[in-house]
């Protein structure tokens, strides 16, 4: 934090979602508010290759699922920055491969207590309400403030 009480860094983990569209607005005016730079967060989520993309999609390899779910994180992530770049905030965009919850933990340790502006639901399926959400996971074991938006 600045001597003002701000955040010099928000970052914003950014999946497409209507919730991550909000959490971004919330940052945009926190980072206006402030003169924070934004991080916007894409996670290309490393999982096996489930049977019904692979039907779906008939002759592609696992490879290139997997590349084709990088390109979309990184192409959620662009439009988050430049919509904020748009808007007068210093902002840059990163996309990370992995657990979504992990990675967002893990770059909020690296940037030394950023503040996490996160949706509170993203593109998650129904194994994710079971097991527990990104944003809940990201609530309990980042060691920074995390902002959970509606």
């Amino acid at each position: 934090m600045t001597e003002q009480g701000f955040y010099n860094t928000i970052l914003v983990p950014v999946d497409g979602s209507n919730t991550a569209e909000r959490a971004l607005q919330a940052a945009r005016e926190l980072a206006a508010a402030s003169g924070a730079e934004v991080i916007t967060l894409s996670v290309a989520v490393d999982r096996d290759v489930m049977p019904s993309e692979l039907m779906a999609t008939g002759q592609i390899s696992k490879k290139d699922i997997q590349d084709d779910r990088r390109r979309q994180a990184a192409e959620v992530a662009q439009k988050a920055a430049k919509a904020l770049q748009d808007a007068g905030i210093t902002a840059r965009d990163e996309v990370t491969v992995g657990d979504p919850a992990h990675c967002i933990i893990e770059r909020s340790r690296e940037l030394d207590a950023p503040l996490v502006v996160i949706g509170r639901r993203g593109l998650t399926g129904f194994r994710e309400l079971i097991m527990g959400s990104v944003s809940n996971k990201v609530v309990h074991y980042a060691d920074c403030p995390v902002l959970v938006i509606n």
